[in-house]
């Protein structure tokens, strides 16, 4: 009688394993290259300004793109004008690339795609200062 060995009982943990960590590794280039961005102000009504194109009035939801890093300036007439940078961090997708990458040795490719990354933070509120310029003292003549 011929000697049955059932190989699927006894890797398929295993084998769900590498499978569920080659499906990771590189999820990230389905992320999509942009991402929602918002902008609030005090008072609402700003100028929104990324990257110096200007994009709307707050309060304001944007796509941006998730490679590189966001220079967001709101300014209002009497109000001083604000600026603040965004930063780049890993998302989700990226975490899970560099985790499958990991787990099998792969190269992580999917680190190079826009979808590992995202803008950090992904919104911004502005509370606008009024602009109290003092007015230029108007010289007397000299007698």
């Amino acid at each position: 009688m011929p000697l049955k060995i059932n190989l699927g009982q006894q890797y398929s943990p295993v084998l769900m394993i590498l499978l569920s960590t080659i499906a990771l590794a590189g999820c990230s280039f389905f992320g999509g290259s942009s991402q929602n961005f918002s902008v609030s102000s005090s008072p609402t009504g700003a100028t929104v300004r990324i990257n110096g194109q200007q994009i709307g009035v707050t309060p304001l939801q944007y796509q941006v793109s998730r490679r590189g890093d966001l220079l967001v300036e709101v300014e209002k007439p009497g109000y001083k004008s604000q600026f603040r940078q965004t930063s780049r961090k890993l998302s989700g997708l990226g975490i899970a690339d560099v985790v499958g990458g990991a787990v099998i040795l792969l190269p992580l490719i999917g680190l190079v795609s826009p979808g590992a990354w995202e803008q950090d933070p992904s919104g911004m509120g502005f509370s606008l200062d009024p602009d109290t310029v003092s007015p230029t003292p108007v010289p007397t003549p000299d007698k």
